[in-house]
Formats: C-alpha cells, structure tokens, sequence
C-alpha cells in the first residue's frame, strides 16, 4: 500500500492545502514549530477529528463547512484479496458495466497496483471521488449493476448482480488504510502494559505493543534479537530488552528496559515508562516495520522525542533494512533533512489562520543540504559514544555501518559513524589540517569529559601516497584512507550494475550484462578514464584502486539507457552494494578488512 496524494481542505489551520503528492522510500514534511505539520499528518490518521478550519471571517460553527480529506491510495489486487479475506462476514458491493461486471471484479482482484480515488468528509468514512469504482470501469448508457463480493472457506465468492447503486469498494481500501498505516505522534505513549494474548502484528495506536513483543520473543526469538541488535544501534546506553507477566495483575505483561546484555536480576531492569519517551517511541516503530510488510509509516516530530546521533541511526536502519515501506516523516531538524535522501521534501508555512504547503524540488535544496550538514555535527552527536569514526560524506554514514554489520557482525556499542562537514577542511594547508584534527577530536570527547577514541576514513581519490604519509603522520594516525580511490571502486561490478539498471523503477529499458561490460571498457578506454593501469580486465586489482568508478558507472547507465536512468552517488550506492552482499560477498572482502581497521 502507498498513499500517493493527499489533499485537506477546511480542516484545522487549512483552508485547502492543494494537493500534495508522495513518492517511495522517505517524504519529509518540514516547517517551524506551529506552522501545520501535525495538523497535516492528523488528517492521515485513523479517525481524524472532525475539526473545521476557522478564521475572522468565518469562526461560528453553523457557518463552518465539514473537513474534507482527500487521498489517493495505492493497492494491489492481492491487498484487496486480503483485506476481504480478514472481513469474512462483511460483504462489498462493487460497481460495473451490465455485460462485464464479473470480468472487470475478478481481473480487479489480481490486478497490479492500482490508484483509487478516496475522499473523506469529516466525520464520515471513506468514500469514493470517482464513480464506478473509481473509474476503473466505463459505464455506457447502460444501468450499472453491483456484484457482491465475500468470502467462504479463505476464497473470494462474487455473487450475484444487483440493480442497486450501492458501491463499497471505498470502506474496503478504507479498512486497508487502518490495517496498513501506523502514526507514531510526539506525544508519550502509555505502551508499557497491556493485555496478555497472541499478537503478531501491532496495531496502529501501538496499545498491543506488550503482546507483539512477548509473541515475538516466544515465537520469533531471532526476529526479536534483531530488534534489540537495532536498540543498541540507536541507543548506545540500550542493553536488553525483556516482557513479563505483571506482578499486580497475571493477565498483563509489561516491558522491561535493562541497561546491560546480561539479564540476571529483575530488580535492575526498569519499566518502559520510565526509560524515556525515545526509546518507547522507537521501539514501537521498529516493531510496526519489522512485523509487517509495504506499509505506510507516519512519524509526527521525529526531532523531538530523538536527539540527533539516535535520529540518524535510526534513519539509517529505516533506509538500509526495511526500504519496502512507505514513509511520511515531519522535521525541523537539519539533521534529520540532511541525512534522509527523501524522495519528496513539503514546505508547511502559516501566515495567521491559515497554513499552506509547498513541495521544494530537491535538485535545488543542495545549498541547504550542505548548510544543514554542518548544523548537524555538535556535541550531541557523539553524546554516549566511546568510539567516533569521522567518515567521507553521507554516502559512506549510511553504508559502512550498514555494510559492517553484514560483512562482520554487530557494530561494537558506543561506536558512531559520522560523515565530516567538509573534505576539503583536510586538504588545506598543514597549520589548517592540524587544527582541523584538533577541533574533531575535541568535539567527539566534549560530550561527557570520557575518553573517546577517534578515527577519520577519507577517500584516496587522486591524493600521492606522499600526501597521504603526510596526513597520516599530522594527524598523528588517525587518518586512514580507503585502499582504493573511493567507495565506488569496490562496487564496480558487471552484474550489480546490469541489475541496478534493469530494477529501475521505470522500467523502461533492460540491458544485459555484456551490453554493460562492453560499455564499461569502451568508456575505461577513453583518454578521460584511463589511469596508467587499464589494461582491458575490469577485475584488474590495480585498476580498479586508481579509477574513477563513480563517474564510470554514472556514464555507463546514462549511455546505456540514453539518459533516462541515472547513478546518484548518495542515493544508489548502497543499491550495488546490497546486490554484491547478497550475489558476490568475496568482491567486498577488501573493504571488510579495512572496516575492521578502522573499528578496532
């Protein structure tokens, strides 16, 4: 499921807010403190108020007109399959053609995704925009007929047609949406205790989260560890996580936080209540993305229940492990906008009664992108760390820790990566570079006067080994460099960038894989890629250390795809990298030794 476009009209601070669309992966909605952001996401939720848009010209309730929200939601015929199949005693009366209503129904129910056109007037239900069913199917001046839909023995059943105007497809999407969307709001949670019983998946107000977790700690232990793994990751004073029957009441289990791995006596650990609305909050959306699938995850504030360092970590788990949901998250953090790479980024402003929303195209938020980078290194990233590694750029925060857990294990508690504000801070002159190192290290151990070690990793790019025994001895070993010139050269691989291309989401071209080799030496050979090594072998260890294989590989797709497809550095890479993990783990050995020497 994906929500694809939304629109609020008369409610709460917006008299209409336009229409505002959705993409994959992250959307951002950012904006000062009272300016629409909740209101908006609000309108999201599973019973929003009925909550009318007020102002000097029109505040008496018997002139206010009714919310209206409009959504554009996005299911395949398998979700709609489903969403019956949990209903069996509901039956759902769609609307067609006279001649081809059982046709148009079933191909409906094994249909790819598609986009149906929902409205809500507050405080009614889902209903539909469009008629007959939300225009899938054309009406000539025939009458439409209904055909039932339900359901026997987990099998869809259509029934007979019907001359009746009813059409209740919209409560059925209507259903999905609640099954399928979780709002997690800034407010604290009350998610310590609840009712004993069978739980696999939370519900959207996380009150079952007690259930989830004891489920899953009984019947998924290595789903539940990984949880914990995460935890540790976020938190770096998170040791172990625990559910237990209540000592007041058998018939209520409550979650315990430990602040060790070890879990030997009860009376260390502490009530969930009592660990902070971060980790409550986290620990519920972590159990909504690991327990359910394609959803829609809805963050009100990410900022202000997680301090910076927890926000990205959280953030990265969210963009490496769990991609296949949908996320709509509002921020006024730099951090959080710098780090996300969001597929679509909405400015929410207010002027008086009224706010307004307006989508900024992120090729033109690289100036503040940069500006929130440097916003976002201060003392209270590293708070809590023991361990900082100063990395590359953003490309190399989201990977490496990503990449060390896959390759080598667990990221040792206390260790944080954090990409510099500026390279080229370190490629100025010596007294600059040195002061450089001074103030890096100085902010990593500021945060609690404790003894933190630090680590810089820096691309090689065309820098002499001259150059670089220089930084190393100035920085008195704490530089390291990447044995080859850039993080691209380990991803550099026929298959991973024949598969990059044809799983683009437009799937508009397919390539094969001695298509993309022969592009890669056509273009290796060309005076503007030829270091001294190439000698025509693409796995040449020499070669692929000096080359400048993130432009290489960027040139070879837009080639390959007459520039319709393109390699984005921060956004892709991981992509190659997740193929060569899961297809050519040996291609990656290089760099599993050197993150290694930067850990330990």
């Amino acid at each position: 499921m994906r929500l694809r476009r939304m629109r609020a009209v008369g409610f709460q601070s917006f008299a209409d807010s336009g229409s505002i669309e959705f993409g994959e992966g992250i959307n951002l909605i950012i904006g000062q403190n009272n300016s629409g952001k909740s209101a908006l996401l609000r309108a999201l939720q599973t019973n929003p108020p009925a909550d009318p848009h007020r102002s000097p010209g029109r505040f008496h309730d018997y002139e206010l007109q009714s919310p209206v929200i409009e959504m554009d939601i996005e299911c395949s015929g398998a979700e709609l399959t489903t969403g019956v199949l949990k209903r069996p005693n509901d039956h759902f009366r769609i609307l067609g053609p006279r001649a081809d209503t059982e046709i148009n129904v079933s191909m409906l129910f094994n249909a790819p995704p598609t986009i149906f056109r929902l409205e809500r007037p507050l405080p009614r239900g889902f209903v539909e925009r469009d008629e007959p069913s939300h225009s899938l199917f054309a009406l000539t001046n025939e009458r439409g007929y209904t055909m039932d839909v339900t359901t026997q023995q987990g099998k869809l059943v259509l029934g007979a047609k019907r001359n009746s105007p009813v059409n209740d497809l919209a409560p059925l999407i209507g259903h999905l949406w609640n099954d399928n969307m979780f709002l997690f709001s800034p407010e604290r949670f009350g998610i310590g205790k609840g009712a004993q019983g069978h739980a696999t998946r939370l519900l959207s107000d996380a009150r079952n989260l007690p259930a989830v977790l004891q489920t899953l700690a009984g019947t998924r232990g290595s789903l539940f560890a990984r949880l914990v793994e995460h935890l540790r990751e976020i938190f770096p004073t998170f040791g172990n996580l625990s559910v237990r029957p209540s000592r007041d009441d058998a018939n209520v289990v409550e979650i315990r936080v430990w602040p060790t791995h070890e879990m030997f006596h009860p009376e260390l650990s502490f009530a969930l209540e009592s660990s902070g609305t971060g980790v409550a909050q986290v620990i519920s959306i972590l159990t909504a993305i690991m327990t359910a699938s394609e959803s829609v995850i809805i963050v009100d504030e990410i900022n202000s229940f997680l301090h910076p360092a927890a926000a990205k970590a959280l953030l990265r788990i969210i963009q490496t492990t769990y991609p296949s949901h949908q996320y709509i998250i509002s921020t006024h953090a730099p951090e959080v906008i710098s780090f996300s790479n969001p597929s679509r980024l909405h400015l929410v402003k207010r002027s008086g009664y009224t706010s307004s929303v307006e989508e900024l195209r992120l090729s033109d938020v690289g100036a503040f992108r940069e500006v929130a980078s440097h916003l976002g290194i201060s003392m209270t990233d590293v708070f809590a760390a023991n361990r900082v590694v100063w990395v590359e750029g953003q490309t190399e925060e989201l990977c490496f820790p990503y990449l060390f857990k896959e390759l080598i294990g667990a990221l040792p508690q206390g260790l944080l990566m954090l990409s510099v504000a500026a390279t080229g801070d370190f490629i100025a002159k010596k007294r600059d570079r040195e002061l450089v190192y001074d103030v890096y290290s100085r902010l990593s151990s500021a945060s609690a006067n404790l003894t933190v070690t630090v680590a810089f990793s820096f691309d090689a790019e065309e820098l002499s080994e001259a150059e670089m025994d220089d930084m190393r001895r100035e920085s008195k070993g704490l530089v390291h460099f990447l044995p080859r010139r850039h993080f691209e050269c380990y991803l550099l691989d026929v298959e991973a960038i024949t598969d990059f291309i044809n799983s683009s989401p437009s799937g508009m071209v397919q390539v094969s894989a001695t298509q993309v080799a022969d592009k890669l030496r056509q273009l290796a050979n060309s005076a503007r890629f030829r270091p001294g090594a190439w000698t025509g072998d693409l796995e040449n260890e020499e070669w692929l250390a000096r080359v400048d294989a993130a432009r290489l590989i960027d040139e070879t797709v837009r080639d390959l795809t007459s520039q319709t497809i393109t390699f984005s550095k921060k956004d892709d890479s991981l992509k190659l990298a997740k193929f060569l993990l899961s297809h050519k783990r040996a291609k990656l050995h290089g760099l599993s030794c050197y993150l290694q020497t930067l850990v330990h």
